[in-house]
């Protein structure tokens, strides 16, 4: 009788701290399990769905495999080509942006300023609040005729004589307003991590450059950029990937028009697989974006670990 009580002491001890083979593995198996249940599966499943012919709005069609069928269909697909130009100008051109306004502001608050905590909570603001309300702010502010900024900048455009300017109905102009929000927006973050890259920069090197008489530009370029790189690094790669899956500020605001002017990768992926019940093919476009996303973040790696490894 007194064997079983044994023997399950002996099993649970094997998985106590006392095994250091195995302990570590049990306190990661709650995470395991939920990454294999939320990103494994669902990648894998994924995979399956892109190599077969399955539209949910003709269920009456047999499935079968097509191998990569569906990515061939896509490269040959100018609507995926424009979308993706679409998508490259809305991340490239807000992220740039984004860094050197961000840059910009944690380098002016490294100075003492009045009021400077104050202003930061000012600042910091826009990225607090969540996307969509953002998106449904801007859209009623852009509105025309009535909107905000329409009234006063399109008042100001009339008595000037140019006429309304169309923010959210011109092809150009369409994707320029969405950058613009997106850099009111998601600016605080690059300040964020900016200014905590600047905070943990040691004052050694700053102090033997005023030793030396070096101008403040030449201490910038010299010894802040080299320093900063890291945090620049995590602040790029991170806002990147999350500029390059842009949902909600487009869809509330412009719907991916007019036309398909606004129309990103995002965009199409949904309209794809929610609107026209591809699924097979909406599987192989989430499946490109994934390798952009990779590809581009590994280049961004690459290029600044080479320059950190040329400076040290």
């Amino acid at each position: 009788m007194a064997s079983a009580p044994a023997e399950r002491k002996s099993f649970w001890s094997k998985l106590g701290p006392s095994n250091k083979k195995v302990f570590p593995w049990v306190l990661m198996a709650p995470t395991l399990i939920i990454l294999v249940g939320i990103g494994i599966y669902p990648f894998l499943y994924a995979l399956n769905i892109a190599s077969q012919n399955i539209i949910l709005s003709k269920p009456y069609i047999p499935r079968f495999d097509v191998g990569l069928y569906q990515y061939q269909l896509l490269m040959h697909d100018p609507e995926f080509w424009k979308a993706l130009r679409v998508t490259l100008l809305f991340t490239i051109e807000a992220v740039f942006i984004e860094f050197w306004l961000g840059l910009g502001l944690a380098l002016l608050f490294q100075r003492s300023i009045r009021g400077a905590s104050v202003m930061r909570i000012f600042i910091l603001i826009p990225m607090i609040l969540p996307p969509l309300v953002a998106a449904l702010i801007w859209r009623y502010m852009f509105f025309p005729g009535a909107g905000l900024v329409t009234h006063y900048v399109g008042g100001l455009s009339e008595w000037l004589g140019f006429g309304q300017i169309p923010f959210l109905s011109d092809p150009t102009l369409a994707l320029q307003t969405l950058i613009f929000v997106d850099v009111w927006e998601w600016t605080p973050f690059m300040f964020l991590m900016l200014s905590a890259g600047l905070a943990s920069i040691p004052r050694q090197p700053y102090e033997a450059a005023e030793i030396d008489g070096a101008s403040a530009w030449r201490v910038f370029w010299t010894i802040t950029m080299p320093l900063l790189r890291p945090a620049i690094l995590i602040a790029v790669v991170i806002r990147t990937m999350d500029a390059f899956r842009t949902f909600e500020l487009i869809v509330v605001m412009t719907r991916g028009g007019p036309g398909n002017a606004t129309t990103t990768l995002n965009v199409l992926l949904t309209k794809t697989g929610l609107e026209f019940f591809d699924a097979s093919k909406a599987a192989a476009l989430s499946l490109l974006m994934m390798m952009v996303i990779i590809v581009m973040s590994f280049v961004f790696i690459r290029v600044f670990r080479s320059k950190t490894e040329v400076a040290e």
